[in-house]
């Protein structure tokens, strides 16, 4: 199976602070794999957590996520893990999961879908804790208490 996407025009979803545009889904990779490109402005990025059935691979196209542009991180199932811009310019970067599945139903139902790029994501309420919880609870994701310190 072959597909284009032009640019700007796949799924985008918004979780607390990010934007995530599909790049390629499931049903387009006949479950080979799952693909986003995620924009993270200064301060933001997710909690550390686990996918216990896939593996995840981040490339940084631009800005600075604890690892600078043109970076590769590959992050094997059952691995924690997390990121976040500490610096003070937008990032943005290409995620990839294998096999497909879950992490593409994970960001379906834990997040917000939007047709603007401009829009301002969701802040993270006690709603949102919960629908993410209960979202990763049912896709094989594990989200983890934050560091101390």
């Amino acid at each position: 199976m072959s597909f284009f996407r032009a640019a700007n025009t796949g799924t985008m979803v918004m979780g607390p602070g990010d934007i995530y545009t599909f790049l390629a889904t499931t049903a387009e990779t006949d479950g080979a794999y799952f693909m986003l490109e995620g924009a993270v402005p200064p301060g933001a990025g997710p909690p550390p957590y686990i996918h216990h059935d896939q593996a995840e691979t981040f490339y940084v196209v631009e800005g600075q996520l604890e690892v600078r542009a043109g970076d590769f991180l590959h992050v094997s199932e059952g691995s924690p893990h997390s990121f976040i811009n500490r610096s003070q310019a937008p990032a943005k970067l290409i995620a990839t999961f294998v096999p497909a599945g879950n992490a593409e139903k994970f960001f379906r139902e834990a997040m917000d879908e939007t047709t603007d790029r401009n829009a301002t994501p969701p802040s993270l309420d006690d709603a949102m804790i919960q629908r993410m919880m209960a979202a990763a609870e049912r896709n094989g994701v594990e989200i983890l208490p934050p560091p101390q310190g």
